[in-house]
Protein backbone atom coordinates (compact mmCIF):
# COMPACT_ATOMS: atom_id res chain seq x y z
CA UNK A 1 0.00 0.00 0.00
CA UNK A 2 2.81 2.39 0.89
CA UNK A 3 4.49 1.70 -2.49
CA UNK A 4 1.27 2.46 -4.38
CA UNK A 5 0.81 5.72 -2.49
CA UNK A 6 4.41 6.78 -3.20
CA UNK A 7 3.99 5.89 -6.88
CA UNK A 8 0.82 8.00 -7.14
CA UNK A 9 2.54 10.94 -5.46
CA UNK A 10 5.53 10.61 -7.79
CA UNK A 11 3.32 10.55 -10.90
CA UNK A 12 1.29 13.55 -9.78
CA UNK A 13 4.10 15.78 -8.60
CA UNK A 14 7.18 14.71 -10.57
CA UNK A 15 6.71 14.51 -14.33
CA UNK A 16 8.59 11.54 -15.80
CA UNK A 17 10.45 13.66 -18.33
CA UNK A 18 12.14 15.45 -15.45
CA UNK A 19 13.55 12.15 -14.23
CA UNK A 20 15.31 11.75 -17.55
CA UNK A 21 16.14 15.33 -18.50
CA UNK A 22 19.71 16.49 -18.60
CA UNK A 23 21.24 19.19 -16.43
CA UNK A 24 20.06 22.50 -17.92
CA UNK A 25 21.96 24.73 -15.50
CA UNK A 26 24.34 25.92 -18.24
CA UNK A 27 21.48 27.30 -20.34
CA UNK A 28 19.87 28.86 -17.27
CA UNK A 29 23.14 30.42 -16.11
CA UNK A 30 24.00 31.81 -19.53
CA UNK A 31 20.47 33.14 -20.12
CA UNK A 32 20.70 35.08 -16.84
CA UNK A 33 23.89 36.96 -17.76
CA UNK A 34 23.46 40.73 -17.58
CA UNK A 35 24.17 41.45 -21.23
CA UNK A 36 21.21 39.27 -22.26
CA UNK A 37 18.94 42.17 -21.25
CA UNK A 38 20.04 43.74 -24.54
CA UNK A 39 18.72 40.78 -26.56
CA UNK A 40 15.38 42.48 -27.21
CA UNK A 41 17.12 45.49 -28.77
CA UNK A 42 18.93 43.59 -31.51
CA UNK A 43 17.68 43.14 -35.06
CA UNK A 44 18.91 39.62 -35.76
CA UNK A 45 18.37 39.99 -39.50
CA UNK A 46 20.75 42.93 -39.65
CA UNK A 47 23.36 43.04 -36.90
CA UNK A 48 26.25 45.47 -36.88
CA UNK A 49 28.69 42.67 -36.12
CA UNK A 50 29.60 43.98 -32.68
CA UNK A 51 31.04 41.63 -30.07
CA UNK A 52 28.03 42.02 -27.78
CA UNK A 53 25.65 41.13 -30.60
CA UNK A 54 27.79 38.11 -31.41
CA UNK A 55 27.68 36.96 -27.78
CA UNK A 56 23.93 37.44 -27.56
CA UNK A 57 23.35 35.51 -30.80
CA UNK A 58 25.60 32.66 -29.64
CA UNK A 59 23.92 32.61 -26.23
CA UNK A 60 20.44 32.38 -27.78
CA UNK A 61 21.63 29.72 -30.23
CA UNK A 62 23.05 27.69 -27.33
CA UNK A 63 19.82 27.95 -25.35
CA UNK A 64 17.84 26.74 -28.38
CA UNK A 65 20.22 23.85 -29.11
CA UNK A 66 20.38 22.81 -25.45
CA UNK A 67 16.58 22.70 -25.30
CA UNK A 68 16.46 20.56 -28.46
CA UNK A 69 19.17 18.29 -27.05
CA UNK A 70 17.24 17.85 -23.82
CA UNK A 71 14.05 16.87 -25.69
CA UNK A 72 15.96 14.38 -27.83
CA UNK A 73 17.67 12.96 -24.76
CA UNK A 74 14.31 12.42 -23.05
CA UNK A 75 13.05 10.68 -26.20
CA UNK A 76 16.10 8.42 -26.24
CA UNK A 77 15.87 7.46 -22.58
CA UNK A 78 12.15 6.74 -22.81
CA UNK A 79 12.82 4.42 -25.77
CA UNK A 80 15.35 2.31 -23.84
CA UNK A 81 13.80 -0.78 -22.26
CA UNK A 82 16.88 -2.16 -20.55
CA UNK A 83 17.13 -0.46 -17.13
CA UNK A 84 20.87 -1.04 -16.86
CA UNK A 85 21.55 0.63 -20.22
CA UNK A 86 19.12 3.42 -19.35
CA UNK A 87 20.99 4.17 -16.11
CA UNK A 88 24.32 4.12 -17.95
CA UNK A 89 23.05 6.51 -20.64
CA UNK A 90 21.70 8.89 -17.99
CA UNK A 91 25.00 8.80 -16.09
CA UNK A 92 26.96 9.32 -19.29
CA UNK A 93 24.85 12.37 -20.16
CA UNK A 94 25.53 13.88 -16.74
CA UNK A 95 29.24 13.36 -17.28
CA UNK A 96 28.96 14.72 -20.81
CA UNK A 97 27.41 17.99 -19.57
CA UNK A 98 30.32 18.44 -17.13
CA UNK A 99 32.81 17.56 -19.86
CA UNK A 100 31.22 20.07 -22.27
CA UNK A 101 31.66 22.82 -19.71
CA UNK A 102 35.29 21.81 -19.07
CA UNK A 103 36.15 21.61 -22.77
CA UNK A 104 34.71 25.06 -23.38
CA UNK A 105 36.62 26.51 -20.44
CA UNK A 106 39.77 25.03 -21.97
CA UNK A 107 38.97 26.55 -25.39
CA UNK A 108 38.46 30.01 -23.87
CA UNK A 109 41.28 29.81 -21.32
CA UNK A 110 43.46 32.90 -21.19
CA UNK A 111 40.97 35.09 -23.05
CA UNK A 112 39.18 38.06 -21.52
CA UNK A 113 36.07 40.13 -22.05
CA UNK A 114 33.92 39.62 -25.11
CA UNK A 115 36.45 37.33 -26.75
CA UNK A 116 36.28 34.91 -23.81
CA UNK A 117 32.49 34.88 -24.08
CA UNK A 118 32.52 34.41 -27.85
CA UNK A 119 34.94 31.47 -27.73
CA UNK A 120 33.18 29.87 -24.75
CA UNK A 121 29.71 30.22 -26.25
CA UNK A 122 30.90 29.11 -29.68
CA UNK A 123 32.29 25.96 -28.09
CA UNK A 124 29.06 25.36 -26.15
CA UNK A 125 27.05 25.71 -29.38
CA UNK A 126 29.23 23.36 -31.44
CA UNK A 127 29.66 20.76 -28.70
CA UNK A 128 25.91 20.71 -28.06
CA UNK A 129 25.17 20.48 -31.80
CA UNK A 130 27.49 17.45 -32.09
CA UNK A 131 25.95 15.68 -29.08
CA UNK A 132 22.48 16.31 -30.46
CA UNK A 133 23.52 14.59 -33.70
CA UNK A 134 24.83 11.62 -31.69
CA UNK A 135 21.57 11.29 -29.78
CA UNK A 136 19.52 11.65 -32.97
CA UNK A 137 21.57 8.83 -34.48
CA UNK A 138 20.89 6.64 -31.43
CA UNK A 139 17.16 7.36 -31.61
CA UNK A 140 16.97 6.64 -35.33
CA UNK A 141 18.94 3.39 -35.14
CA UNK A 142 17.30 2.05 -31.98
Amino acid sequence: MKFILLTIIAVLFFPFHELYSQDTSDAERLAALGYMKLATKINYDSTSGSNIEHRICLNLEFQKLDSILNKRFITLVQAINNDSIKRQIIQFQKSWVTNRRTQCRLISEGLQGHLLGIYYLGCMVETTRLRSKEITYLIETK
